[in-house]
């Protein structure tokens, strides 16, 4: 059952990173799953009760990371999913391997995308001199309304794959 649901999110995990988008119906596919897995493998239904509240905890968060404008929609979804599943005895190890991934490939797309457009590493040099020497009035003038297409999209759904991969590898 466990590999049926790895695969499922392998598969989350190249259709955020080719199309952007997450869709609903492998999310809805992980939680069914996840879900006869608890019921069959697990009699205590306590664990199903504790495994909806940390999925409906990790949504809310997530929700929360959304309304700041940090996550798209279909990763808050994917991330309540991730609670559902692991439940409320692994969330807290998944959701650090997932923050250092997070980090670690951000980082590599922060020099990939400096790597295509090297103007940018100057632009970016040159606002925090004027702000280093001027304070926040100096980078004022360099500032440039960006619209949201415009802004560089690093896909999610990878990053929750590895660091979830990240975690019950280090687990064992």
């Amino acid at each position: 059952m466990n590999t049926t649901i790895w695969i499922l999110i392998f598969i989350v995990a190249v259709s955020d990173a080719k199309e952007h988008r997450i869709p609903n119906y492998l999310l809805l596919a992980i939680l069914v799953l996840s879900t006869i897995d608890k019921v069959l493998y697990h009699v205590d239904y306590s664990i199903l009760i504790s495994s909806f509240i940390t999925g409906i905890t990790c949504f809310i968060a997530a929700l929360l990371l959304y309304f700041l404008k940090v996550m798209a929609p279909g990763d808050v979804k994917l991330l309540g999913v991730v609670g559902f599943w692991v439940g409320s005895e692994h969330i807290l190890g998944s959701v650090s391997w997932i923050a250092v991934s997070s980090v670690v490939i951000g980082l590599f797309y922060g020099v990939l995308r400096l790597a295509e457009s090297p103007e940018q590493l100057r632009a970016v040099f040159n606002k925090y001199s004027m702000l280093f020497q001027f304070g926040a009035s100096g980078t004022k003038v360099l500032r440039t309304p960006k619209k949201m297409e415009e802004h560089y999209r690093m896909p999610f759904a990878p990053v929750v794959v590895i660091g979830l991969a990240l975690y019950f590898y280090f687990l064992n």
